[in-house]
């Protein structure tokens, strides 16, 4: 992102970047392998996040009653689109 601000009389161009926009121009100088290894290590993170939300609704199938479980069947979606 780009932003102009005055500086003294002068207009002065302010490049900021946000931390995805540096993450990525990281990635870019990364070469191929390294990029295999990031692309298992955050892969990896999503299966470890998946496999903690299905141990926690196994953990906790049936004991909610039918008016709970639906609120906690809606939060999740809710959850699972924000994640999206």
């Amino acid at each position: 992102m780009i932003r102009a601000r005055l500086c003294g009389h002068h207009i002065c161009y302010v490049t900021s970047m946000s931390v995805i926009e540096s993450i990525l121009k990281d990635l870019q100088g990364l070469p191929t392998p390294r990029l295999v290894d990031v692309a298992r290590y955050v892969h990896g993170l999503n299966e470890a996040a998946q496999k903690e939300r299905m141990e926690l609704l196994r953990q906790t199938h049936g004991v909610l009653n039918e008016e709970d479980g639906e609120a906690f069947e809606a939060a999740l979606l809710r959850a699972r689109c924000v994640e999206s």
